[in-house]
């Protein structure tokens, strides 16, 4: 039997979060100040995630990969692959040191209880850039 998708939305941080040039990890999840947003759902196909950057210049680059636990140590896709790394594009109407970057994940997502500091309705976001930033918004569009 083929499933349609009933439900599409986005996930996201809850405040700025500064990327440096060595990984971190950031959670993205449905946030209560962002009333459009909602928790990842546990069983759900991954479309894209978007940064919206500042202190950025055109020619920093962001790499990133998602993980089902707060470590870090158990990736859903990885920062290896081929468009694991974006160049920034820098905005036109942001002043000359805002920008962002878009990857393309379509992955099927399911959400395991047995993996040790993972958390329902919560993804997270690993992640370095070039040279320091801040990520103002990280948007997980997501189908379900």
């Amino acid at each position: 039997m083929i499933r349609q998708f009933t439900k599409y939305g986005y996930s996201c941080i809850a405040q700025q979060q500064a990327i440096g040039t060595s990984k971190s990890v950031i959670s993205v999840t449905g946030e209560s100040d962002n009333k459009r947003s909602a928790n990842v759902p546990d069983d759900c196909f991954l479309e894209s995630i978007e940064f919206e950057l500042s202190s950025i210049a055109s020619t920093d680059t962001v790499t990133m990969f998602l993980a089902r636990d707060s470590a870090g140590k158990n990736p859903l896709t990885s920062d290896q692959l081929a468009g694991a790394t974006q160049t920034v594009t820098m905005s036109s109407a942001g002043g000359a040191t805002t920008g962002g970057v878009v990857f393309t994940i379509n992955k099927d997502y399911h959400f395991d209880s047995t993996t040790t500091n993972a958390t329902s309705g919560t993804l997270y976001v690993v992640v370095k850039a070039s040279d320091a930033c801040d990520a103002d918004s990280i948007r997980l569009n997501w189908r379900a």
